[in-house]
């Protein structure tokens, strides 16, 4: 099957940041975000969390997919050790989405809602040459698709009433990923040390042209150090998803009070699930 794909698609409709395809795409994605929420808004708050739950199985199932075309792959330099699931968004896609969606407690929902979903969002537009120029049916697109729902997920998360963030959970969701990061890093060193040299995950000791972080790594240079002043580039930013939701929670909010129901009939505004 992925032969034929392959075969067939070689050169039709490559994704490429920007380009006609991936601006379609990334309509798509919203459109579907916006269909998921007007289908699921009115139902129970268990029917809404098993919709999302089974969407963040699928991402996970998207992200190994896309690992696993570029693992067997000969003509692509994609070394193993370099592309564990340790990386950020991976981390969201696979582990912590179908956590943060089963279970409520807030440090999972506040890191996939915020730098989770920051992350994969940039990563659609600032990703690596290597995932750009691919068909839009080879497997290797699901790299797309995997971090355009690591955004997605987590606004549904919130538009849907399962989680509301907060500007603390803002805050507090950089000093967990922090602590994600320094969880990671022993991993990262012992990989480096007996393994490969090049595994990098967090970008600790390289910053592989990311442009923010090419940055800070000429001033300071010392490895993960370098890449705390980020985090005060990227404060305004989730501060900013908070405005976003709390302005759409007033625009619904008075828009359903005029209704039969009230404010109950809005998911975000009724007690959290």
């Amino acid at each position: 099957m992925t032969a034929l794909l392959t075969t067939t698609s070689a050169s039709f409709l490559p994704v490429t940041p920007l380009n006609g395809v991936w601006t379609g795409f990334v309509v798509a994605m919203v459109l579907l975000a916006v269909m998921l929420h007007l289908l699921l808004r009115h139902r129970p708050a268990v029917v809404r969390r098993r919709a999302l739950l089974g969407m963040a199985l699928a991402n996970a199932c998207f992200s190994l997919t896309f690992h696993v075309a570029y693992l067997t792959d000969p003509a692509v330099h994609f070394p193993l050790f370099q592309n564990l699931p340790l990386h950020l968004c991976t981390i969201v896609s696979v582990f912590l989405l179908p956590l943060a969606v089963r279970f409520d407690w807030r440090p999972l929902r506040a890191v996939v809602f915020f730098p989770g979903a920051v992350a994969g969002a940039l990563a659609l537009i600032s990703c690596a040459p290597m995932y750009w120029g691919h068909p839009l049916l080879s497997l290797k697109t699901f790299f797309f698709v995997a971090h355009a729902l690591n955004a997605v997920l987590p606004a549904l998360l919130a538009s849907l009433g399962l989680y509301r963030p907060t500007v603390r959970d803002a805050v507090l969701s950089l000093g967990y990923t922090i602590v994600l990061a320094l969880c990671v890093l022993p991993v990262t060193i012992a990989l480096r040390t007996w393994v490969d040299p090049g595994a990098n995950y967090f970008y600790v000791f390289d910053p592989e042209g990311a442009a923010i972080l090419v940055l800070f790594h000429d001033l300071i240079g010392i490895p993960l150090v370098y890449e705390l002043p980020v985090l005060l580039v990227v404060l305004p930013v989730l501060l900013l998803q908070v405005a976003v939701y709390r302005g759409g929670q007033r625009l619904a909010a008075r828009r359903y009070a005029t209704g039969p129901a009230g404010r109950a009939d809005l998911p975000g505004l009724t007690r959290r699930a």
